[in-house]
């Protein structure tokens, strides 16, 4: 029975990223600077380390920060370098693909004090079956944040309050564009079905051992995102990943200008040469398209639509894909 089975809780990671240059700067970034942070010996922070400020975080990022592989596409390697990601997204005012805007979220994440577990991903949207072996590499990042909850309990009598703490576990994922989740997904309910703003979605076995599945409701049919395993993403792995995706000449990035922000509840994204506004998903979606011709246009898309800075970047390249 597969609504029975549950993702196992695994290891979490014991190292974390760098510190953030400034926590507050990048709340301001996603639009959340009311958000605040206690300082040691100040008042308590406006926030729980609970799911509801989880799913927060997540979707003023998705809103906030762009999607892009601006940078692929002018043949630039990407760095993961935890000080570079934040400058470009943050200060910068960029956008960047998943290896940068998991990172970006891990960095913050763990900075408001979850505990976050890096795992590396198969890619499987779109893909040809693969039950005789994997055809995929590991091309994608998505993180397991661990949350737990202790609610108050108030007792009858002169029985001090007591606390039952429950853990759970979420994937967070806001580098998978197009079709990812911008709310956490539970890991603890199985296959159950979860309807998210974004359609619904659920987690099964892979047909390879020790995977898992996340898949999506798609015209009454469970379509595969990505699937990974139980286990912590060491960064040198993450970087050779990374460097795979920007340079090697059949890597999808290499091969196509993808650009996806979420405005209000329309998806907006651009890929190589059209634009598309697809608002609502399933057999409900409305979606408009307009083919771009001409440099001009990209650059004022990228510019007014998808708020992409691209002040002192060399842009000859930018309309490759056109």
């Amino acid at each position: 029975n597969l609504s029975r089975i549950v993702c196992k809780p695994f290891s979490l990671s014991t190292s974390k990223t760098a510190a953030m240059k400034s926590i507050d700067r990048y709340l301001s970034r996603i639009g959340l600077s009311k958000l605040v942070l206690a300082e040691q010996g100040e008042d308590e922070p406006t926030f729980a380390l609970d799911r509801d400020t989880l799913a927060l975080i997540m979707a003023g990022q998705s809103r906030c920060i762009p999607f892009e592989n601006i940078d692929v596409v002018l043949k630039k390697q990407i760095s993961m370098s935890p000080a570079d990601v934040e400058k470009k997204l943050v200060d910068d005012l960029r956008g960047g693909y998943c290896w940068e805007q998991n990172t970006l979220l891990r960095m913050a994440l763990e900075e408001m004090g979850y505990e976050v577990t890096p795992v590396m991903c198969r890619v499987r949207w779109g893909k040809a079956d693969d039950s005789v072996e994997p055809n995929t590499p590991y091309t994608h990042l998505a993180l397991v944040v661990r949350v737990v909850s202790t609610p108050d309990m108030e007792q009858d009598g002169d029985e001090k309050s007591k606390s039952i703490s429950t853990t759970n576990y979420f994937l967070a994922d806001v580098g998978f564009s197009g079709t990812n989740s911008m709310n956490p997904v539970d890991l603890g309910i199985g296959s159950e079905p979860q309807d998210l703003p974004e359609g619904r979605f659920r987690v099964v076995p892979s047909k390879h051992k020790d995977f898992h599945v996340l898949q999506l409701r798609v015209k009454n049919d469970w379509r595969p995102l990505y699937e990974w395993r139980e286990e912590s993403a060491p960064l040198v792995d993450q970087e050779c990943s990374n460097w795979f995706s920007c340079t090697y000449p059949t890597a999808r990035f290499t091969n196509q200008m993808f650009i996806c922000r979420i405005v209000g509840d329309e998806r907006h994204h651009i890929l190589n040469d059209q634009y598309v506004i697809r608002k609502g998903h399933g057999v409900d979606k409305d979606v408009k398209t307009e083919q771009i011709t001409e440099k001009k246009r990209l650059l004022c898309l990228v510019d007014e639509v998808f708020e992409i800075k691209l002040d002192g970047v060399d842009t000859e390249e930018i309309d490759h894909f056109l």
